[in-house]
């Protein structure tokens, strides 16, 4: 094994090890748009038998409003939970919706047509995010693929070098088929033959990418 696929190796036990380190929770918004009250706003992992606490930062959340909402996200839940609506204090009888993946969701929108409430997901379109070059090393292009694509897109940097020791601010696109796994290649030079690959990271949920370097090897963690 050649050292580039024994550090590719390394990284894919390192992101396995690390994936419950990143994000440990998503913020989005929601849009009541019915004509109806909400009382309460509740999320489960479609694994978890039990339902979290209302997450309504206010006591009501009225008609006509928008709101920010946090959720935990804990190695049981990941991406997909189900939520509930309540309409009153002791409502015994909600309204559920289930199976959303609330890691690629931007806003949810309620709706209400006949005294029924639907709801539509407005998908996150880009993601924005910091790779930290915390190597030894300059690097020369970062480029991004979806995992489900043929051809990597146009280079991430901002300039033309990605100095050591530096930080840079990248935005990537998300596709209607590539959501949030992506690959990511670095290259160590403007014509790089061999160029670092890491697969199917879960951008929707990092916050940081950190490059390392020991002894001619790199690693990453995500953040």
């Amino acid at each position: 094994m050649n050292n580039r696929n024994l550090l590719l190796a390394t990284c894919l036990f390192l992101l396995t090890g690390k994936v419950w380190g990143q994000k440990n929770q998503l913020t989005f918004y929601i849009e009541n748009r019915t004509s109806t009250d909400l009382y309460g706003i509740f999320v489960s992992g479609i694994n978890e038998d039990l339902w979290g606490e209302d997450i309504l930062p206010e006591d009501i959340f009225e008609a006509g409003s928008t709101l920010t909402i946090t959720i935990p996200i804990t190695k049981e839940s990941i991406c997909e939970q189900d939520i509930k609506l309540t309409f009153s204090e002791d409502d015994d009888n909600p309204l559920i919706f289930k199976n959303i993946d609330f890691c690629s969701l931007d806003k949810m929108i309620l709706t209400q047509k006949n005294n029924k409430i639907y709801y539509e997901l407005q998908k996150i379109e880009s993601l924005t995010f910091e790779i930290a070059n915390s190597s030894n090393t300059d690097f020369y292009g970062v480029f991004v693929n979806g995992s489900e694509e043929s051809t990597w897109g146009d280079d991430l940097l901002p300039e033309d070098l990605f100095e050591a020791g530096t930080v840079v601010t990248v935005t990537i696109p998300i596709f209607k088929n590539t959501t949030c796994n992506q690959d990511i290649k670095i290259s160590f030079s403007e014509d790089d033959p061999d160029p670092l690959i890491f697969t199917a990271i879960n951008f929707c949920k990092l916050n940081r990418l950190v490059i390392t370097e020991s002894k001619r090897k790199f690693f990453y963690t995500l953040e």
